[in-house]
């Protein structure tokens, strides 16, 4: 079983001096907050995946072209995964924002308990979720990218699903749910399930989750976890039916004690829960913060609940608050879906134009595709850039603006779909034939690589996706994902 520390057990055995003022990482302006304009320092930021230039979380874009892009499983391996939008993620990155790794942290994988109410709130492994279906949502969240189901009507009891998002308190129920930013269909059950949730009670080995009735949880190390906490641990399927549920594994945290070492930056986006005016102390994703002296913010929008970044420190075995930034007025924090990246084979002369870019599905009415665009042959590799939201059901960017441009930085990121010619699992190479233009292309892939499909078994003539970076002063794309085509 892997475990970790619990944050507050283990900055109540430290008393370090207070950090040096940390440069904030949450996204500011209407602008994303572009890598090579960062810290110049290392750094760790928790949140949700809001678009892809390279990877932009909450609104701050990090260079992913060298990061590992991985998810924990029960037993504590780290597997590659695809990023996809509305993941929660907890990024490590060094320098200009520079990303080493990106963990991909789902809340919940298993299947729904109860399906959606009137008010969006369904039952996954008996812990409440609630599904935003309007970008005029009270918390100012994101709507939920939905993925796998037309509509949030469509989610039943039995579905098996995998859900990101962030904790929130329902002063109302007296317990905690999970706000979606993402929910996805699962092809298969997963075994053992993800469960996940604020820990409201602990008797012993023994946390309950989310509410004073809530999911008795045994086999958390004692001393791991405090009151108050959020955890996530893997529980064995066929002992879903019994109480308490027994830990197969715990699942690593996404802000831990060592991340706020030396003087790194650190940054935590999420939902205020539980304000307190008197102490200026506010829970976010389970971390009890501290605003620092002097830290303006709007405290009657945290009473409410909405959405916050804030950049943490420590004194003593106090966490501090040294930034808050929140949405509303000229802080975007994410809230604009933006997608960038090099691709082929678009008619932008359509009346509505339907495309992936990056993985991300992409609605545009004529209106808003610039002439930048329309004056693109389709056979021509091209640099898009695509501002929007998630509006509605199925999970596409409804965009507001497309750019494009045939002069890009060659470490854009590019994607292309066409006909595998040859796979050389040896030496870790393919050839594409890419549609519309024929032309062919030579890709390898590494350790970072991730297949939905293992590349031994893919055969030659299949369609696929790919992505990637082009080497340096070479032709060959360095692959990062590769995809069956739809």
């Amino acid at each position: 079983m892997k475990s970790f520390p619990s944050l507050s057990a283990a900055l109540s055995r430290v008393v370090l001096a207070l950090a040096v003022f940390l440069v904030s990482a949450c996204g500011g302006g209407g602008s994303t907050d572009l890598a090579g304009v960062g810290s110049g320092g290392s750094g760790v930021a928790s949140g949700s995946v809001s678009g892809f230039g390279s990877v932009i979380v909450d609104g701050v874009e990090y260079d992913d072209s060298a990061a590992t892009r991985q998810a924990e499983d029960a037993n504590g391996v780290l597997r590659n995964v695809a990023l996809k939008l509305g993941q929660r993620v907890r990024v490590v990155y060094a320098g200009a924002r520079v990303a080493a790794s990106i963990e991909v942290q789902a809340q919940l994988a298993g299947p729904v308990t109860q399906g959606p109410a009137a008010d969006g709130v369904l039952q996954v492994l008996g812990q409440r979720v609630r599904i935003v279906s309007s970008s005029d949502d009270a918390t100012r969240s994101n709507p939920t990218v939905l993925d796998g189901f037309a509509t949030a009507s469509a989610i039943q009891a039995g579905d098996e699903v995998e859900v990101h998002g962030a904790w929130a308190y329902d002063s109302t129920q007296g317990l905690w749910l999970l706000v979606a930013s993402r929910l996805e269909r699962l092809a298969t059950a997963p075994d053992p399930v993800l469960i996940g949730g604020v820990a409201s009670a602990i008797e012993g080995t023994v946390v309950r989750l989310n509410g004073a009735a809530g999911t008795r949880v045994d086999g958390f190390p004692a001393g791991s976890v405090a009151v108050g906490e959020t955890v996530r641990a893997w529980v064995a399927r066929s002992g879903l039916a019994g109480s308490p549920l027994v830990v197969q594994g715990v699942a690593g945290a996404e802000i831990r004690a060592s991340d706020l070492d030396a003087s790194s930056t650190v940054s935590l986006s999420g939902l205020a829960s539980g304000y307190d005016a008197a102490s200026r102390t506010v829970v976010v994703q389970g971390v009890r913060v501290k605003l620092a002296d002097g830290v303006v913010a709007d405290e009657a929008a945290l009473a409410r609940g909405e959405f916050v970044c804030v950049e943490l420190s420590r004194s003593g075995s106090t966490l501090v608050a040294r930034s808050v930034k929140q949405r509303g007025g000229s802080s975007d924090l994410g809230r604009t879906a933006e997608v960038k990246g090099v691709t082929r084979g678009i008619d932008w002369t359509a009346a509505s134009v339907a495309f992936t870019l990056r993985g991300t599905a992409i609605q545009a009415d004529a209106s808003v595709i610039d002439a930048t665009c329309r004056a693109v042959n389709a056979t021509t590799d091209v640099y898009v850039e695509v501002r929007g939201s998630v509006l509605g059901s199925g999970g596409a960017v409804t965009a507001s603006s497309v750019r494009c441009s045939q002069s890009y930085s060659g470490s854009a990121t590019t994607d292309y779909t066409g006909s595998l010619e040859s796979i050389d699992t040896a030496n870790r190479s393919l050839r594409l034939r890419v549609s519309p233009s024929g032309a062919l292309l030579t890709a390898r892939w590494d350790g970072r690589t991730y297949f939905e499909q293992h590349p031994a078994s893919l055969p030659v003539g299949l369609r696929v996706e790919v992505e990637g970076v082009m080497d340096q002063g070479s032709s060959t794309l360095r692959l990062t994902r590769v995809r069956l085509a739809d």
